[in-house]
């Protein structure tokens, strides 16, 4: 499920290097449509809540929304409403291709 705002992937150029809750991933602030995802990629939307821009994962975030999580293992578990962010970080700015090609051994 997307909303009319989402931005088809190819056209997200404001990746970011990160790591959340110890998996490494790419974020961007902007909402992501998950239907035009690589094969072998997954995504997640990023809450905002009680002081911090980063709380909760969810599948679509309704309100409060931060960005966007891709990587190549699921931040979620298959049906899992939401999961608290732990711990993260946030790096450089990346291309996909390259951040890709130099986290192709975390799949």
């Amino acid at each position: 499920m997307a909303y009319e705002s989402s931005i088809p992937f190819a056209d997200i150029r404001d990746f970011r290097d990160v790591e959340i809750n110890g998996i490494p991933a790419l974020f961007t602030i902007s909402r992501l449509d998950s239907e035009t995802l690589p094969a072998d990629f997954h995504s997640c939307e990023v809450m905002g809540g009680r002081g911090s821009d980063f709380q909760w994962l969810v599948p679509l975030a309704l309100a409060n929304f931060t960005g966007t999580f891709v990587s190549r293992q699921p931040l979620l578990r298959e049906g899992q409403a939401y999961a608290e962010i732990r711990r993260y970080g946030i790096y450089d700015v990346t291309a996909f291709d390259e951040w890709s090609e130099n986290n192709s051994d975390n799949s």
